[in-house]
């Protein structure tokens, strides 16, 4: 990974300085600026540091590699990225293995993957989700059917249900294809890992 530092007067210039080394834009570099207080007869320094994100998103694929590698699983990774979020879909002949009983073992490797970003660029790095072929999208499109029936249901009974316990993304799938689903709203209550979705009937 290339990691560029540059010095100057203000956060302005030092970030521009680093745009520059890497010829970059905003977007497209993970920063981080620390503040120098000089002393007596020194003024304020800033110092940035940054690096490409498509550096940090090269090394979690290979990450990624590793962890199969470990597992004894020849796999394929195709990287794409998409509203702000990368994900790497994986192709193997032991999908079942790497999606495990309910999707566990994806869920601790996408868990994985995204600690060994965060190591690395803990303010502003890359969103990171993992899919084996197309079972994150089969998964999505499950929890929006329930969510929708379920949905249907308290408007017609004006009783709450309670979903079962899922992650923040799923939690979030339910939130989103319910935000404009009229007679009801959505709620997280509890605490991870048994944190989930409340559907309830409004007016």
């Amino acid at each position: 990974m290339n990691v560029v530092t540059v010095s100057a007067k203000t956060k302005d210039e030092a970030i521009n300085g680093v745009l520059a080394k890497l010829n970059a834009s905003m977007d497209e570099v993970i920063y981080n600026i620390k503040e120098n207080k000089g002393g007596l007869f020194k003024g304020t320094t800033y110092e940035c540091q940054g690096f490409l994100k498509l550096d940090i998103i090269s090394d979690a694929e290979n990450y990624v590699k590793t962890i199969m590698d470990g597992m004894g699983i020849e796999a394929n990774i195709e990287v794409s990225t998409k509203e702000g979020i990368t994900t790497f879909k994986i192709f193997s002949s032991n999908n079942p293995i790497i999606i495990g009983k309910n999707g566990q073992n994806l869920e601790a490797l996408t868990t994985m993957v995204r600690q060994f970003v965060k190591n690395v660029a803990p303010v502003n790095g890359p969103r990171i989700m993992l899919d084996v072929e197309d079972y994150k999208d089969r998964q999505v499109k499950r929890i929006e059917r329930l969510a929708k029936n379920l949905a249907r249901e308290v408007r017609k009974t004006h009783v709450d249900v309670e979903m079962e316990a899922m992650n923040s993304y799923e939690r979030r799938v339910v939130h989103n294809i319910l935000t404009d689903f009229k007679g009801v709203k959505t709620e997280s209550i509890g605490e991870e890992p048994n944190r989930r979705v409340v559907i309830k009937y409004v007016d």
